[in-house]
């Protein structure tokens, strides 16, 4: 017979045990498989063209987001957060200049563009929710970071579909884990304002490095680097 007190222990054990998977899962969930049916009828320049306009079009309206909240809550702060140094994706090998984008394998600069894209699920929902409670934001503001989430999963979607069908059987990298989530719902204003025009930075960084690297690539693999 099975001693009473170990059915807690046990059942303390499985509730520890779920609680570590749940969060491995945060931070490092990886999918088992991509259905590419939606993208069959598409070719790989059109999946280049749509991923390039789309990528763009998020760096844009970033661009303008950034602006737009420093303007409003951060200017008396005397915060700037424009070091890339604070940035969740520094963690991520990124290439820099012209010259590290075009010595970079094409699989791989792929697969850094998807981490980017992958690691700003969990920041850009939680800036959904800062925003749509933040007292003082625009709602046009709430708007375009609906926007610029939603299309950040359909970039995403296209990136993986070009990966697949340049690089059939290649596997995805881990993505950087975000750990901003204290700050962002934090009851200081400044402590909070801080946060999220980090956020929004680097955001608009990460933007501009997926726009540029999807330019390079299509240059190299659509036109052979004559472009």
């Amino acid at each position: 017979m099975q001693p009473v007190l170990s059915q807690p222990r046990s059942w303390m054990l499985q509730v520890l045990l779920v609680s570590n998977l749940l969060l491995w899962e945060n931070v490092y969930s990886m999918p088992m498989c991509f259905d590419m049916e939606g993208y069959n009828e598409i070719t790989t320049e059109e999946l280049f063209d749509s991923a390039i306009f789309m990528a763009q079009y998020i760096s844009n309206l970033t661009t303008q987001m950034s602006e737009e909240f420093d303007a409003n809550f951060v200017h008396s702060l005397g915060y700037k957060a424009r070091n890339s140094s604070n940035c969740h994706t520094t963690s991520l090998a990124t290439p820099a200049s012209t010259e590290q984008i075009q010595q970079t394998q094409s699989d791989v600069l792929l697969k850094i563009m998807i981490s980017i894209s992958r690691a700003w699920y969990h920041p850009l929902k939680q800036l959904v929710r800062a925003l749509a409670t933040l007292e003082g934001a625009c709602k046009t503001m709430l708007l375009k970071v609906i926007e610029v989430k939603e299309t950040n999963q359909e970039i995403l979607g296209e990136l993986k579909a070009i990966l697949i069908r340049v690089h059939p059987g290649a596997e995805e990298n881990l993505y950087a884990a975000w750990m901003g989530l204290a700050d962002v719902r934090s009851a200081d204003d400044n402590t909070r304002y801080s946060a999220l025009s980090n956020i929004l930075h680097c955001l608009d960084s990460d933007s501009n490095k997926v726009a540029t690297y999807l330019e390079a690539l299509k240059c190299r693999i659509i036109h052979h680097n004559n472009c």
